[in-house]
């Protein structure tokens, strides 16, 4: 018994979840001017960010630097990818920036 209670609380104190709550905006090539801004006012409760940006644009790498700037907390991991065949988006994971936007 003891070693089951034991076994227990390792599991317990060991496997900590962070799950969060997650935000997510898609920059398509046939969205409109400020669709992007009003996605993106939807996440401030939100605890993490994804978002990816049509490589249709020009300067979608530019965009994907600047949203990551202005919206993710850089002191945490970020995760990005690139477009590649199959996949025409630019994508960024990472933890979003307490910031203004949140209430």
């Amino acid at each position: 018994m003891r070693f089951l209670t034991f076994f227990v609380i390792f599991i317990i104190t060991t496997n900590e979840s962070n799950a969060g709550s997650w935000c997510k905006a898609i920059y398509n090539k046939d969205i409109s001017e400020g669709e992007i801004n009003k996605q993106i006012k939807k996440c401030r409760n939100s605890d993490n960010f994804f978002l990816a940006i049509h490589s249709y644009y020009q300067n979608s790498g530019h965009l994907v630097n600047s949203f990551i700037a202005e919206y993710c907390d850089l002191r945490k991991q970020i995760i990005t990818t690139n477009p590649r065949d199959g996949d025409p988006y630019f994508t960024v994971v990472c933890e979003f920036r307490r910031n203004s936007l949140r209430k």
